[in-house]
């Protein structure tokens, strides 16, 4: 949760600099354009045309309405646009794409020896003290977490699913309950002409250009034509200002208080002030919502009365056992009781485990002080597949760091190993330096290596050990002919490598260089955008306000 919140408030950061910085970059987002962006969502569309009233529903289930969405919509616009200006604007050059297949498609032909540090181990020695300043600069690496193991009990769900009770009488009550909630209930289709008041146009404004459509519509101008011409919502302007068919609960009360107000199909209302501006309203077609059969509804309704019921002896359990481990010392009782079996988990830290150790309120549990200090049971815990546990710490282990006599072994192991590889790399140093004016066969006799050759080697080849395979592309290739050696210290030897020729792919042509150059100016414009987010950053003063959740 901490990760995921931190996440989130960086997006949220990130977001405000962008919109921040395509303001202060002069970027600006026509009207034209938020209609536009609006009438080609497909999310707001039916069969490939704009729905006014697909628009409103999509709307509602994300907590927006038609009229606060044009501004997030151009905000959205703001940051397309900004991003853009990096991705699209970087270009990489003829000298670089020419030179990616040269190093990234290169092989090489390679001779090359590794140099034991176990060869040198009889002629090293570790100290006491030596061991003991290994020790104190190792100041986490041997810090042990804390750590519980808990046995706990869990009630399932399904159980009670399965054992629940459904009468005809207790469906037709709910399918009552469903018919009596319903009426009433229509659905009304409005057209509105909204004048926002916005850094463009102040209240005074605003409410002056309303009045004036106000007295046109009295005169009996069109309203379609009057919203098409004049009215600022995105969303509904080019429909004749209509919004389609919405039930309550999806505009403002402001809004939903007017048109519910109309009687009768045709009717204008007043002018209406909302938060985002003033209103004139026109009720285009009321309908009434007509309940389906009871046939249609019945399995789902049976459905629904037993899940119910279900619920309702699985909450009385729950409250029952609850109470029964609240009072017992730990869970022999409360498992009896209720004719459960107690599991065992291993030993885990606050990063969790598998299965019930997964859930982080199961971990949070483990490790409150009530548990682990006091070993009192916990309260019932809701898990995400349903089932509720309850759990009793029954081994707890201190965070602490292990004394030296624990780790004393590894320790002594790896200087020795650090001080033999020290020697090995002195004598492959000195037999490179040997090689430079001595034959070959003179310096490797008594080098006493194994000497190997290897063709066609790719900086991804599987074959080589990885940090073989790193010195050999770190090693100097022919020069004008000559050859060369180089020594290069590895994990428990120091290899000896001559890379003898290299081979590279020819320069990328056709379809092939203009896409690899597509996806490298991608990269690079994604990699300037990263670097621009961190400079806006770092240049400016950011204040996460804290909340009672996060304290």
């Amino acid at each position: 949760q901490a990760e995921l919140r931190t996440k989130v408030l960086d997006s949220l950061v990130q977001r405000e600099l962008l919109l921040k910085s395509a303001s202060d970059a002069g970027y600006r987002v026509s009207d034209e354009s938020v209609q536009e962006l609006i009438r080609a969502t497909p999310a707001f569309q039916d069969n490939g045309q704009f729905s006014g009233e697909r628009y409103i529903r999509v709307l509602s289930q994300i907590g927006e309405t038609p009229a606060t969405f044009p501004a997030r919509a151009r905000q959205e616009i703001l940051v397309s646009q900004q991003v853009s200006s990096w991705l699209q604007s970087s270009f990489v050059t003829s000298t670089e794409l020419d030179a990616m297949p040269r190093l990234d498609g290169q092989s090489r032909n390679v001779r090359y020896a590794e140099i034991p540090a176990s060869r040198f181990l009889a002629d090293v020695s570790v100290t006491d003290s030596e061991v003991s300043q290994a020790y104190a600069k190792a100041t986490t690496r041997f810090q042990q977490p804390e750590r519980v193991a808990i046995n706990y009990i869990a009630l399932e769900r399904s159980k009670f699913l399965a054992d629940a009770k459904v009468t005809p009488e207790a469906v037709k009550a709910r399918y009552d309950q469903r018919v009596a909630a319903m009426s009433g209930a229509e659905q009304r289709q409005a057209s509105h002409i909204l004048i926002t008041v916005d850094d463009k146009t102040n209240d005074a404004e605003a409410k002056k250009q309303i009045e004036g459509i106000a007295a046109e519509l009295k005169a009996g101008a069109d309203f379609a034509a009057l919203a098409k011409a004049k009215s600022k919502d995105p969303g509904s302007a080019t429909q004749g200002g209509d919004l389609g068919f919405a039930g309550k609960g999806m505009f403002v009360p402001e809004f939903e208080n007017a048109l519910f107000a109309l009687k009768a199909a045709g009717d204008v209302s007043p002018v209406v002030k909302t938060p985002f501006g003033y209103h004139i309203i026109k009720l285009t077609a009321v309908r009434a919502e007509m309940p389906p059969s009871f046939a249609s509804l019945e399995q789902t309704l049976t459905d629904e009365v037993r899940q119910a019921e279900a619920d309702d002896a699985y909450i009385k359990a729950v409250e029952n056992l609850d109470a029964k481990v609240y009072e017992a010392a730990d869970l022999t009782e409360p498992a009896k009781a209720a004719g459960l079996s107690i599991a065992q988990s291993p030993l885990f830290n606050r990063q969790g485990g598998e299965g019930v150790l997964a859930e982080r309120k199961v971990v949070e549990a483990a490790f409150n002080d009530e548990q682990t200090k006091e070993r009192r049971n916990s309260s019932a815990i809701t898990l995400n597949d349903g089932r509720t546990v309850w759990l009793h710490v029954s081994q707890y282990i201190p965070a602490r760091k292990q004394p030296l006599s624990e780790v004393k072994a590894i320790l002594t192991e790896e200087l020795r190993t650090e001080k033999a590889l020290a020697k090995a790399m002195e004598q492959a140093q000195t037999l490179v330096k040997r090689s430079a004016s001595e034959p070959e066969a003179t310096w490797l006799a008594s080098a006493n290596v194994n000497l190997q050759s290897a063709g066609g080697l790719t900086r991804v080849d599987r074959q080589m050990k990885p940090e073989l395979l790193n010195a050999i592309f770190r090693a100097p290739v022919p020069n004008k002919g000559a050859l060369q050696w180089a020594a290069y210290k590895l994990s428990d030897s120091v290899a000896l490598v001559q890379v003898t020729s290299v081979s590279a792919k020819p320069a990328l042509t056709g379809p092939e260089r203009q896409i690899t150059q597509g996806l490298l100016a991608q990269n690079q414009g994604q990699q300037e955008l990263q670097d621009t987010l961190a400079l806006l950053r770092e240049e400016t003063k950011v204040t996460i306000k804290p909340t009672a959740s996060a304290q």
